[in-house]
């Protein structure tokens, strides 16, 4: 009887699988073949098949599966209008604070009126009515370049309403108010006990006070 021998090898190195090696190896094993002992683990590599019937690892030198990268997250943090005019709110808490800016005809820009005819804008609006738990919630609004009226504005920042996880005591606040290319920063708090605090300002004069 003439002795059996394995096909010839592949022309090209090809990967192989944790199954194929098996089964392999199984055949291999019915018909007295030796294989090398690392071979029986249970791994992908990339082999190539010699006239002897050995498994030549060939891993070094053929392309690795790249490992999956997830996508980044997208931010959290809104885009926010400025202009003339632009009051942002940040505290860190999930309580509902509410910003409001009084313009010099006595319209309010806020939650409940978000635009006004002297161009003020209300954008973002963060926790209200406890509807998200967000942790760094930010507020903002704003009259865009060229349209700000002159005269004297006022700042209110209202505890609406406390939300779970919120906690108790006074919550910490900071304003950036930005009048015509100049920025303040304005610290602050409300609590149940004085839940509204005001800051004026005027335009064009750049200065803010309590």
């Amino acid at each position: 009887m003439k002795p059996f021998t394995l096909p010839t090898p592949f022309p090209t190195p090809m990967p192989v699988s944790a199954q194929w090696l098996l089964a392999i190896a199984a055949a291999a094993s019915v018909l007295g073949v030796a294989m090398p002992a690392g071979l029986a683990q249970e791994r992908q590599g990339c082999f190539m098949i010699t006239q002897a019937g050995r498994l030549i690892d060939l891993s070094d030198i053929c392309p690795s599966a790249q490992p999956f990268t997830p996508p980044a997250q997208a931010t959290s943090t809104p885009t926010l209008g400025t202009g003339d005019i632009q009051v942002t709110l940040r505290w860190t808490t999930t309580d509902d604070l509410d910003l409001a800016v009084r313009d010099p005809s006595g319209n309010i820009v806020a939650y409940y009126n978000r635009s006004v005819p002297s161009g003020g804008q209300l954008d973002v609006d963060a926790n209200a009515g406890c509807g998200e738990q967000n942790t760094s919630p930010i507020e903002n609004i704003f009259w865009p370049s060229g349209g700000a009226p002159q005269g004297q504005f006022s700042i209110e920042v209202n505890l609406f309403t406390r939300c779970p996880g919120g906690g108790g005591g006074s919550i910490p606040f900071n304003l950036t108010l930005l009048v015509q290319g100049t920025t303040r920063t304005i610290e602050g708090s409300v609590s149940d006990q004085q839940p509204v605090a005001n800051f004026p300002f005027s335009l064009p004069t750049q200065a803010a006070q309590r």
